[in-house]
């Protein structure tokens, strides 16, 4: 393992210091209000009251019936819209 040192004057650490503050001083969040989101998702427990089902039933489906679903790291959330359209699609 090789170790490079580097050495910088002064003026060079102080512009450097104020390039990132500028930079970080016009950095903005995005803030999505409720009514831009692409998909309103709810959780596991949210989406089994919204269907009136149980816990195990929601998660029966989702392994075995391709209820659709998001997994975001090992957390399941659903779609209004999409289940809607999954029970009138089983319906027919």
């Amino acid at each position: 393992m090789s170790v490079q040192l580097y050495s910088h004057s002064k003026s060079d650490l102080e512009k450097a210091v104020e390039i990132i503050l500028n930079k970080a001083k016009d950095f903005r969040l995005p803030i999505e209000s409720e009514g831009e989101k692409p998909e309103d998702l709810i959780s596991q427990s949210e989406a089994a009251k919204f269907l009136h089902i149980s816990m195990p039933t929601i998660i029966d489906w989702r392994k075995n019936k391709d209820l659709p679903h998001y997994n975001f790291n090992g957390r399941f959330f659903y779609s209004k819209k999409e289940l809607l359209q999954y029970g009138k699609n089983k319906r027919i």
